[in-house]
């Protein structure tokens, strides 16, 4: 970055200027990382929470806030030893004689800002930490770059100051002063270490011993290797990126100050498609309606609902008391939770404990006899849920993203006029951004009001967790007889086969409910031990038309499901049925093919990373395994089967073929260290990877690390690509390798190929303002006045056109876009104000509201 800002001050001014500012967001960030580096993992996350707010952070400002809090805040308690000399070089308080750097570089920063606004407080005379001068910074950036136009003629003056302060910090600072590297595990187990801090003898054991287990990655020595999760590199040390906000979906978008290359970052991926589909059965009301004592927009109660005597107590207890404001109930998709949470509330609605059941639905799956549907979720985010209680309250702020949380978290809390609630979110692991949401009703809600949740998952952890499974014998035996009763086959059925289903099932309603229907079409008693011998026509009448009908490739998947009753994972069947000895399926679409067909059922794992399993419901099972007697499918189904059973437990089945591929080429690198000949293990990883397109990247990382041959690398990456084209990762190790060779005509395409992956939608437009904001106030973007109004104007008139869609900090963008609008300061004001009313505390629009104001004629 001094290379960089050394030539441009060639250049002129105003480059060498922008560049300085580059060259300081660098430095802050650098700053923050070393800090959460240096921050141990503690109960209360601090951690954690920093990382997940600086990967949403669009603004320098958010990370000099941050650094300030993780130095002086809750989260100092809990650095580890070696870093808590940065910790006191940010802290200390100096006087005005001292002579340290960190005085040295506030003083300096603070003449750049008073030479450029002589109301700006000057802080010569006073006694300041270096937390003063991540602010004065943070300022500086924004009245330059994003919202000022100084002159040539002031940019020669204060450039020097502003270097001198940048100097002083990289010189000085502890962080600039400690080892840093990047590793990569080598498929021996020895490191690859790269440095580029000041030295890695820190880190040189790691490249002799093979015993160690560090994740790949950027580390700083603090006594021991600590990671760096927001510093990204590559072994080849080719560029350097930093978070730069923009989360969305799941993602966000890494900078290079040195390039300007931004890439993607992995932030999460537990976000749903929305598609339009037929509401779900137990979607919400359209109005709050009184219901016994209470109002509710809850949906009516299930037909044919089985009593479930111990659970309704357990619940109604738990929603009645005041103990326990958040109440989950847990389990597999299809065993009632549903129904049981609708018979409770429906219960308490004739009593006197509450004002009011509020029902929200993110069902996108309706479990009906017939088989699974697809439907429309009610809700998806926190916003939605917001809105749509506002609008069930008719209150005013039933079409304001802010003011709808904000009146929701008042009713939450008790705070609001009405209440005491209920609130019901329905299919919770339906909901995006679950954990936000979860933290959002977990923080605000207060007794007596209460938040009852159904999932599938245990991710979250509620005040008092219900787990609901199969049903009871006795009361598995009134499903029965009710559902008989309704299908006429009660004639049909005694104890000994309901006691056959009952064992099969896991007393599991609705593969009951699919089995009894099977038996009612079937027209006659078939117990179930004899099915696959006898050759019912039971089954065939059942599934032998669904089956037919099946694509070849949803055969063979459904055939394959029957052969192992367990659980299987989807990632590690598709894992088996693409490898290369099989012909070219699509595994996907044919596991939706036969979910539409209810032949099988999908279900999330009840960890954090939400793996989905498929089975196989009882009598589907038995109809496969009589068909595969006979199948010309017999001998290739077999075969996966052996490898299936082969993957171990379920949670290690998604990663069954890459492992082998994984330790294939583990072996392959023993083989080398040896002197070996090991072309046959490359071509046994190439042509697995015609089948797996992910060996492609092992035999890609093999041979840039193992055999530092980077042009058979490209080859590899490129062959993963051609089957992967909407891979972001494939085509940024493409950049890479293109420029560790050299070859800018194949960067530069691969660079456009990547830019075309991205479609942003408003989010992304608001964020673009603030680019723009960004690089006007830091003079980045060198345009004419002509030129620089019409970009403004523009940008301006596309957010104003779509400025219900924001929120309070997306309005403050647009503020600042007509400070700079030949400062437009009446409509900066009137965004700001509608931005508050959004969002009261947003802290954005605050502080541009008390600039404006300060500023006023008013005020002066």
């Amino acid at each position: 970055m001094l290379e960089r800002a050394n030539l441009a001050r060639e250049e002129s001014d105003t480059a060498y200027f922008f560049d300085l500012l580059y060259m300081g967001e660098m430095i802050i960030k650098v700053l923050v990382v070393e800090l959460l580096a240096a921050l141990q993992a503690d109960r209360e996350q601090h951690r954690y929470a920093a990382i997940s707010e600086l990967v949403r952070a669009d603004s320098i400002g958010r990370w000099a806030e941050l650094l300030d809090q993780l130095a002086s805040g809750p989260a100092s308690q809990h650095f580890v030893h070696a870093g808590r000399d940065s910790q006191r070089a940010i802290t200390i308080a100096l006087g005005p004689d001292s002579d340290s750097w960190q005085r040295k570089a506030v003083d300096a920063l603070n003449s750049v800002c008073t030479c450029l606004d002589s109301n700006y407080e000057d802080t010569s005379g006073k006694k300041v930490s270096f937390r003063r001068w991540a602010h004065d910074f943070s300022w500086l950036r924004n009245r330059t770059r994003g919202h000022g136009a100084p002159r040539g003629a002031t940019l020669s003056v204060i450039c020097p100051q502003l270097a001198r302060s940048l100097v002083e910090v990289i010189n000085n600072a502890p962080a600039f002063s400690r080892s840093w590297v990047h590793l990569r595990r080598n498929l021996s187990g020895k490191y690859r270490v790269s440095p580029f801090g000041n030295g890695h003898e820190g880190f040189a054991y790691l490249a002799r011993e093979s015993e160690h287990n560090l994740p790949d990655g950027t580390y700083v020595d603090l006594e021991s290797p600590r990671p760096c999760e927001l510093l990204f590199t590559d072994p080849d040390l080719t560029d350097f990126f930093l978070p730069n906000g923009n989360f969305r979906n799941g993602k966000y978008e890494t900078l290079s100050y040195i390039s300007d290359e931004r890439r993607s970052g992995d932030g999460s991926s537990y976000l749903l498609p929305v598609e339009a589909q037929p509401r779900s059965e137990t979607a919400a009301q359209p109005d709050m309606a009184n219901v016994g004592n209470l109002f509710s927009n809850m949906p009516p109660l299930h037909e044919h609902y089985v009593q479930r005597a111990e659970l309704e107590q357990q619940l109604t207890e738990r929603l009645c008391d005041d103990r326990y404001p958040v109440i989950t109930l847990q389990g597999r998709g299809g065993v009632g939770k549903t129904s049981l949470a609708l018979e409770v509330l429906h219960k308490i609605a004739h009593m006197d404990e509450f004002f009011g059941i509020v029902w929200f639905s993110a069902r996108d799956i309706d479990l009906l006899s017939e088989g699974p549907k697809v439907v429309r979720p009610d809700v998806l985010s926190t916003d939605d849920i917001a809105l749509d209680f506002s609008q069930l309250m008719a209150h005013s702020s039933a079409r304001k993203s802010k003011e709808s949380r904000k009146y929701l978290a008042d009713c939450l809390s008790g705070s609001a006029d009405e209440g005491p609630f209920i609130f019901v979110f329905d299919n919770f692991e339906t909901v995006r951004e679950q954990a936000e949401l979860y933290q959002f009703v977990s923080n605000s809600v207060r007794l007596p009001n209460k938040v009852l949740i159904t999932t599938r998952t245990r991710e979250f952890k509620a005040d008092y967790p219900i787990e609901v499974g199969g049903m009871r014998r006795g009361e598995y035996s009134e499903l029965v007889a009710t559902i008989a009763g309704r299908l006429g086959i009660a004639s049909l059925l005694d104890a000994e086969y309901e006691e056959s289903l009952f064992r099969e099932s896991d007393g599991h309603p609705y593969i009951t409910k699919v089995l009894l229907g099977e038996i009612a079409e079937a027209g006659r008693r078939v117990t179930v031990k004899r099915v696959v011998a006898a050759k019912d026509a039971m089954l065939d009448a059942l599934f032998e038309r669904s089956f037919a009908s099946l694509s070849s490739a949803a055969q063979r998947v459904f055939l394959t499901l029957c052969g192992w009753r367990s659980l299987v994972p989807r990632l590690g069947l598709e894992a088996v049925l693409l490898r290369p000895e099989n012909d070219r399926l699509d595994v996907e679409g044919a596991i939706a093919e036969l979910e539409q067909r209810s032949l099988i059922e999908v279900m999330s794992s009840q960890g954090a990373t939400g793996e989905e399993f498929l089975s196989v419901p009882l009598a589907a099972s038995l109809f496969g395994k009589k068909k595969l007697v006979t199948s010309p499918m017999r001998i290739a189904v077999n075969s996966d089967l052996k490898l299936i059973q082969e993957f171990g437990p379920t949670t290690d089945a998604a990663h069954g073929l890459a492992s082998r591929i994984e330790r294939l080429a583990r072996f392959a690198a023993r083989q080398m260290e040896v002197g070996k000949d090991i072309r046959q293990e490359l071509s046994v990883i190439e042509y697995m990877a015609t089948g797996y397109p992910k060996a492609w990247l092992t035999l890609a990382e093999f041979q840039r690390n193992q055999m530092s041959d980077n042009t058979a690398a490209i080859r590899a990456v490129n062959r993963y690509v051609e089957n992967c084209p909407d891979d972001q990762y494939g085509w940024g190790l493409l950049i890479t390798l293109y420029r560790a060779t050299e070859e800018p005509l194949a960067e530069m395409n691969a660079r456009l190929r990547l830019a075309e992956l991205a479609k942003p939608p408003f989010h992304d437009l608001s964020s673009a303002a603030s680019r723009l904001n960004g690089l006007l106030h830091r003079k980045e973007l060198v345009l004419d006045a002509d030129e620089r109004r019409h970009i403004v104007r523009r940008m301006r008139e596309l957010l104003e056109a779509r400025n219900s869609e924001g929120d309070a900090t997306d309005l403050s963008r647009l503020a600042w876009l007509c400070m700079y609008d030949d400062k437009d300061t009446a409509s900066a004001d009137r965004w700001v104000t509608e931005g508050l009313q959004r969002e009261p505390t947003n802290e954005h629009c605050l502080r541009l509201k008390r600039r404006l104001a300060a500023n006023s004629p008013e005020s002066a």
